[in-house]
């Protein structure tokens, strides 16, 4: 951190900068040697209007081996970041779980971010539906796809369903969904088991009805220890997904489609 609170150096101090923050790899036990900093300044609405747009994102490059960006600095305004509060997208919420403040005068940050992390539980039970769903879905189509021989049909599908049951995993455990690229780092991190993503793993890359199968019954298994149950009603949840207004407004709000 001691590299990140150097740079932020930079900001520290400017007429209307409210907080700096640390967010991405660089801020989670994962970093690795290509990992980059990711430091977002929030500017009060005023002091960020008057930034030329070329000053509002700025980052440098290290030449490498490999070439890569070294670290960045994104400005976004005060009321953009209190607005992210009713955001329905993971991503404003995910980062602030683990966001490392580097400067935060009047505390404004750090009444801000718990508020930002939170899964309010009405959005977990309604997210787990929506997406358990999704992937039971998915992998259902999946297997009609092999067995049909159409394997590029089943490989798109299946990466449909994998994205669902990445924020299924994460909302079980209480979590707004991790960005993708570091999914199963996050998830492991969560709690999520090894086998459990192993096996998606493997059936992303060798899909077989019978590793589908597997998945599905590891997934079951999984849930029934975490004490959900939308699994075990299936004509239930089909009926309040397409024929309740509220599994409607959900799959608008929460679903792939």
């Amino acid at each position: 951190m001691e590299r990140a609170r150097e740079l932020a150096k930079r900001y520290v101090g400017r007429p209307g900068v409210v907080g700096i923050y640390l967010v991405g790899s660089a801020s989670r036990p994962f970093r690795d040697r290509i990992s980059d900093y990711d430091i977002e300044v929030a500017l009060d609405d005023a002091a960020y209007e008057t930034t030329p747009l070329e000053e509002r994102h700025v980052f440098a490059i290290d030449e490498g081996p490999p070439r890569r960006v070294d670290h960045e600095f994104y400005l976004r305004p005060w009321s953009e970041l209190r607005a992210m509060e009713g955001s329905t997208h993971d991503l404003d919420h995910y980062p602030f779980r683990h966001a490392v403040i580097l400067y935060d005068p009047q505390e404004e940050l750090s009444t801000l971010f718990p508020r930002l992390a939170l899964l309010p539980p009405a959005v977990r039970e309604t997210r787990i539906k929506v997406h358990y769903a999704e992937t039971a879905f998915s992998l259902g189509r999946a297997t009609k796809c092999l067995d049909r021989g159409n394997a590029f049909a089943a490989r798109l599908v299946l990466g449909d369903g994998a994205l669902a049951l990445v924020k299924l995993l994460a909302v079980v455990r209480g979590s707004w969904a991790p960005t993708r690229h570091w999914a199963a780092e996050e998830l492991a991190i969560l709690g999520v088991p090894e086998d459990l993503l192993a096996q998606a793993s493997g059936v992303l890359s060798r899909p077989s009805p019978e590793g589908i199968k597997g998945l599905r019954n590891t997934l079951h298994a999984w849930l029934d220890v975490q004490g959900v149950t939308v699994h075990r009603d299936g004509m239930a949840l089909i009926r309040w997904a397409f024929l309740t207004p509220e599994g409607k407004a959900a799959f608008r709000t929460w679903g792939a489609r």
